[in-house]
């Protein structure tokens, strides 16, 4: 059976590109995990932890939304960021957090956008802690 490879790409370059035994993406409303042999699948990412495993490694990633393709053994995670947990900065997190929550937000576009950088922030934290 053919091995299953984790592809990653921001913006600005692709992140990973390797070989691994198993992944998990936070969906916008839930997390996949995905293993070899998985069907065809497209997906809308949240903003949270993505989760490689190689053999006995398992590397973190926060990742701010974006998508997922599964086809023929490939993960492919189109994002706008994907930071390895060890350099997510939990202080600038708090920070983000701590702004958002106190943001006066009257209009539906202003509580949307208040609403997104406290689940980017709170998913920041989280994925800190694996560090």
């Amino acid at each position: 059976m053919p091995e299953l490879t984790c592809v990653i790409v921001t913006p600005e370059q692709t992140t990973f590109d390797e070989a691994v035994d198993f992944v998990a993406v936070p969906l916008y409303d839930g997390e996949l995990g995905i293993l070899q042999g998985r069907a065809p699948l497209i997906g809308r990412l949240g903003y949270g932890e993505l989760r490689i495993r190689q053999g006995n490694r398992t590397l973190y990633y926060y990742i701010d939304g974006g998508f997922v393709q599964v086809a023929d053994n490939v993960v492919s995670v189109l994002t706008n960021r994907a930071v390895l947990a060890d350099r997510v900065n939990p202080e600038a997190a708090r920070t983000l957090l701590d702004s958002a929550v106190h943001r006066h937000a009257s209009t539906d576009e202003q509580q949307a956008a208040r609403d997104r950088q406290i689940a980017q922030a709170r998913a920041q934290l989280r994925v800190a802690t694996k560090a």
